[in-house]
């Protein structure tokens, strides 16, 4: 299962729904849970926002993905950290962040316990020479945002979920919106937390236009 949080201190999610979260699971959580983050001082060991949540990773089994308001110097970040039962394996920023943001120069993808994920934050989904990565081979497509539901997200996602022949989850601080592989809205959910059912999809990437071929997953091995 997926599990998605909002406005909700994570000590509260392990108290309230920590018996309804099993191994394999993965948790999403939208970047009002950790706020700003001082990247610097978080590595250093001088501040501890993750510790908690990396132990618990650990502990649990489970794939956390949390996004961030990033400091590093007088530098701010749109992020989203992926964590996979406790190692934290990477962050990704935002590529075409808002005025007041530092821009990343790709879209990443990770290769995790529960196969490859590809990460968008926020508009990134809207850009489709972005794309390239969610459709090398992964099995979960993840666009978390920083506000509420946009309609122009949503139907990027839905032509990125029809082209790629995967699943994609669209995380907004106000819902959740899950779009099955063949470009349709399977479910909405409202509320501090959701859960989603996203199955494994190993289908060939559809073509559009003539213009795009896509990855063939044949298998269950998570490829680079």
């Amino acid at each position: 299962m997926i599990f998605c949080f909002s406005d909700i201190d994570f000590d509260k999610v392990v108290e309230d729904y920590g018996a309804m979260i099993s191994p394999n699971d993965i948790l999403l959580f939208t970047r009002e849970v950790v706020g700003l983050v001082d990247m610097p001082a978080e590595l250093s060991g001088n501040t501890s926002v993750f510790k908690g949540i990396v132990e618990y990773s650990r502990d649990k089994e489970v794939i956390v993905v949390v996004a961030m308001r990033a400091k590093i110097g007088k530098k701010i970040f749109n992020s989203v950290m992926v964590i996979d039962n406790g190692r934290i394996l990477g962050v990704s920023d935002e590529v075409t962040p808002q005025k007041g943001y530092v821009g990343s120069s790709t879209v990443r993808s990770y290769c995790t316990s529960r196969g490859k994920i590809c990460i968008f934050v926020d508009s990134d989904i809207c850009y489709p020479a972005l794309w390239q990565s969610a459709l090398n081979g992964c099995r979960y497509i993840f666009n978390v945002n920083s506000a509420g539901a946009d309609n122009e997200k949503i139907s990027c996602a839905k032509t990125l979920a029809n082209a790629s022949g995967k699943y994609v989850l669209c995380k907004f601080i106000d819902s959740g919106v899950c779009i099955n592989s063949y470009g349709k809205i399977e479910s909405i959910k409202w509320g501090r937390m959701s859960a989603f059912y996203m199955p494994l999809t190993f289908a060939v990437g559809r073509s559009v236009k003539g213009r795009i071929k896509f990855v063939d997953e044949q298998d269950a091995h998570c490829r680079l």
